[in-house]
């Protein structure tokens, strides 16, 4: 299908996405959700780049405002079709994305590459906690106050919350703002150009892999990225995607090696963010995402409606 833009007034347009997607469960997967505020039917952008859009899913065309149809397909995540990207894919990798695209047949990968440290900040406090209940809250408090990411470091964080996330975050926030600081004016990144940015983000105590990569994923948009939690892990063990030898990504050896580019990581066949880019090519990260939704939605309230977990 034929993705195109159709201008309705001067400050309005709409834009044709595939038929299945789903954009409410696109946003609820992604680390973009807190930037939205749900209005009736649709969502509106409250903070940062393009603060006052709004978004709305009518049949299989997004309507906006405020924004250029790539824009709105990126913090969407209609930009993302895995029913097209899932024909690249081998027979066996086709066969386990397929059983995902039967539970989730609408969802793409929403992301935001203009708010980088709110997305930074979102993922550093997401470690640990429930998502919704408090991630969310946090940051929605935290961008209500900042409106704009020149002005995040002016928060006080201990007026949003006691969690020792919050405290961290407190602790590294100057160092995790320079390091994007630098290159504020790119609007996008090649996958070399992340490595050098995953290597400054592993220097600052307290950020690991799952924070670098979660990064790279959801504001950069590099779907060959995937994070290692906990959803991936079980699930990934129950179909066979990951061995017993194999590893979650060691903080250390990620953060003195371009594995994506150079394939120089010591740990690099046992890897598991590597083996699902192996696997899966840049379906990966869309994997991921689905297996994060259907474990928070079902795992985690100890259903398996659709027998996933077994092979």
């Amino acid at each position: 299908m034929m993705i195109f833009d159709k201008q309705l007034r001067s400050s309005e347009g709409s834009v044709e996405v595939w038929r299945e997607f789903n954009l409410d469960e696109s946003l609820n997967a992604s680390f973009v959700l807190p930037f939205f505020e749900k209005h009736n039917r649709g969502y509106v952008k409250f903070y940062g780049w393009s603060r006052g859009l709004r978004i709305e899913l009518e049949a299989d065309t997004l309507r906006f405002n405020l924004s250029s149809s790539r824009e709105v397909l990126m913090l969407s995540g209609a930009w993302f079709n895995p029913h097209l990207e899932i024909a690249k894919t081998s027979r066996n990798a086709k066969k386990i994305l397929e059983k995902f695209l039967e539970v989730f047949p609408g969802l793409g990968i929403a992301i935001n590459p203009w708010d980088r440290v709110g997305m930074l900040y979102t993922i550093f406090l997401s470690r640990n906690t429930d998502y919704y209940r408090n991630t969310v809250i946090w940051m929605k408090k935290i961008f209500k106050m900042a409106e704009t990411e020149d002005k995040l470091s002016n928060v006080r964080l201990n007026s949003i919350g006691r969690s020792y996330q919050l405290k961290q975050l407190y602790k590294v926030r100057e160092k995790l703002i320079s390091i994007l600081k630098d290159d504020s004016s790119a609007e996008s990144y090649s996958l070399d150009k992340f490595l050098e940015i995953r290597k400054r983000i592993l220097a600052v105590k307290y950020c690991g892999p799952k924070i670098a990569h979660g990064w790279g994923l959801f504001s950069l948009g590099l779907t060959c990225l995937s994070q290692v939690d906990r959803h991936l892990l079980r699930i990934g063990e129950a179909l066979g995607i990951i061995g017993p030898d194999d590893k979650i990504p060691f903080k250390n050896f990620c953060a003195h090696s371009r594995c994506f580019v150079r394939k120089d990581c010591k740990i690099i066949d046992r890897c598991i963010t590597y083996k699902m880019y192996r696997l899966f090519g840049v379906a990966a990260g869309w994997l991921q995402t689905a297996t994060y939704l259907y474990g928070a939605k079902y795992l985690s309230k100890g259903k398996d409606p659709f027998k996933v977990l077994r092979r």
